[in-house]
């Protein structure tokens, strides 16, 4: 890790001219868990509370708000279950200002959040650090003129057709662990190339691009200003500020969960890609057409989603989303016993329509995925120094296995196939299902069968699809032989195996030995036993087996060409 030889925590940006403001205090306020009955008590709780800390408030469930504190007594009053999950939002703010305000140039990067200043000298030092693989790119520029920068990782060079992985964070301002959690990512695929085995497969096959900070001058805001702050910086019409851009994108845009208040919080802003970051971040994703996999980071709740945000049906790439995020929700809980709900959005989490998974997943051809980093709202926004670094640790271990499933070019399935054993002479069938995960499939010779007789040559064939299937056959092989087969295809970023890793690893068919000639007994050998075999059918002329010289009869030449064939 960079450690001490990374530049020291930045101080803190000045705000830009004419934004120069107190700093926002919350005082008597607290943040509650509500179970809203009815539409009564959701008009209740707009009227009591202009910052829902929960994703998308619904009748019936659990959601987090933050009010003042005079607002208990008229939820007592009107009956409205709820119970205090953060006493003094103020206490908590103010500790965690003070916490950061501290030089601790010597610890580790990752002990504490970091400001956008200290982010973008981090993202500076890790190109010193490995430029042979690691490169600053940006995708335009804030409203207030601020780059929205991230790193290229790979160990090839730009329009290389390799599969592409995106991650972004910090689309709200005020979700501070989602940055470190994003440079974590970049921290690990940088300085473990070449002494990880699966991050040097990761830098080897692929390019990943790292944003920490999709909304720099709200995250900067939020540091300097509001806290809780969520949206960009914006000017509206009407006089307030900012526009909600994980409600800016086009897939689903103005739609449910979105806004078209200008005050409010999950305001979707004039049109879809109003807003410079979103534009930007846009025009910098539509010409890569190797997209493969996206993750956008936020805080809180700890659940790992798919798309659609937007509308209740499924994607046709559900089954594929539910295989590789069910397996990114084992990895993440595996590294510190946190456990991460795993589904579809709409499902989950409720209607956002305008998000950016949406987006990517319907417009670049990639999987799109949502996580929603620690915790379950003991501190919501406001993360203890101790939760940031086991935080990332966790969600990188899901993003690892995001990107090891989605190299795998295809998932192959097989549905028909010899196991141990071939039949001497016959030809046996081979099927397989094959799922494209990355790319599509080649137009002729997707998928092959190959197979190698006794060690020699490897030989192909082209399978063929009907019914979903794809067939082959191996090729009658004679008695005595071993063949080692397996299944590959290819899309038109890179190959898939099964077994994995073949050739090294194969499937193993035997036709098993032949027969020996004369070896009536089936010891393995020609001897007495057998000549004794012949004596007792001595005279049969019914084709019986003891005729070995082919006669006709069990005679005298039977037994001569045993002896013959004596061992």
């Amino acid at each position: 890790m960079l450690g001490a030889t990374a530049p020291p925590d930045a101080p803190l940006e000045a705000p830009l001219a004419g934004e120069v403001e107190p700093v926002t205090r919350y005082d008597d306020e607290v943040v509650i868990r509500v179970t809203l009955r009815n539409a009564q008590d959701l008009m209740l709780m707009t009227q009591l509370s202009d910052d829902p800390w929960s994703h998308a408030p619904g009748i019936g469930a659990p959601s987090d708000w933050r009010v003042h504190r005079a607002a208990l007594l008229t939820l007592r009053r009107a009956g409205v279950p709820f119970e205090i999950f953060i006493a003094d939002v103020q206490s908590l703010v103010q500790a965690e200002r003070e916490r950061v305000a501290q030089p601790v140039e010597a610890a580790d990067w990752f002990a504490d959040v970091k400001n956008l200043a200290a982010i973008n000298a981090r993202l500076d030092a890790l190109v010193a650090l490995r430029p042979d693989i690691c490169k600053i790119v940006t995708a335009g520029t804030s409203y207030q003129g601020r780059s929205i920068r991230g790193v290229r990782i790979s160990r090839h060079p730009e329009g290389t057709p390799i599969p592409a992985f995106v991650f972004t964070a910090t689309q709200h301002a005020r979700e501070w662990a989602t940055p470190m959690t994003a440079m974590w990512y970049a921290d690990r695929l940088v300085e473990d190339d070449g002494t990880d085995a699966r991050i040097t497969a990761i830098v080897d096959s692929s390019e990943v691009y790292v944003f920490p900070v999709l909304n720099p001058d709200g995250y900067e805001y939020s540091w300097t200003t509001t806290r809780l702050w969520r949206k960009n910086r914006r000017l509206n019409s009407g006089g307030s500020y900012g526009v909600d851009l994980n409600r800016n994108w086009a897939t689903g845009w103005g739609g449910s969960g979105s806004s078209g208040t200008q005050s409010s919080d999950t305001y979707r802003g004039t049109a879809a890609f109003s807003e410079p970051e979103s534009a930007g971040f846009r025009d910098f994703l539509l010409p890569k057409t190797n997209m493969a996999g996206h993750v956008d980071i936020h805080s809180y709740s700890q659940i790992l989603m798919w798309p659609y945000s937007y509308t209740s049906t499924l994607p046709p790439e559900s089954s594929s989303y539910t295989r590789v995020s069910t397996a990114m929700g084992n990895a993440m809980k595996a590294v510190n016993n946190k456990t991460y709900t795993v589904g579809n959005s709409w499902a989950v989490y409720g209607a956002t329509a305008g998000c950016i998974e949406d987006w990517t997943s319907t417009t670049t051809g990639g999987m799109g995925y949502c996580v929603e980093v620690r915790d379950t709202g003991t501190y919501g926004f406001v993360m203890p120094a101790s939760e940031v670094l086991p935080n990332a640790r966790e969600n990188f271990a899901g993003a690892e296995v995001m990107m090891e499933e989605l190299l795998k070019a295809c998932t192959i399935t097989l549905v028909q196939g010899p196991s141990t054993t071939l039949v001497p002479n016959t030809a046996t069938p081979v099927k397989v299902t094959v799922t494209a995960n990355v790319g599509s499939l080649l137009a002729s010779g997707a998928v092959r069968l190959k197979w190698k007789v006794d060690g020699g040559a490897a030989q192909t064939a082209n399978m063929t699809l009907a019914s979903g299937q794809w067939s082959a056959s191996l090729p009658a092989t004679a008695c005595g032989k071993t063949v080692t087969w397996w299944v590959e295809a290819e899309t038109n970023f890179t190959a898939t195996r099964w077994p994995a890793n073949s050739p090294a690893v194969v499937r193993t068919s035997s036709t098993g030995s032949c027969a020996i000639e004369g070896d009536l007994d089936g010891d393995g050998i020609v001897g007495a036993g057998d000549i004794a075999i012949v004596l007792l059918d001595f005279g049969d002329c019914t084709n019986s087996p003891s005729d070995v010289d082919g006669s006709g009869c069990v005679d005298a030449g039977d037994i001569a060409f045993l002896l013959l064939l004596y061992s």
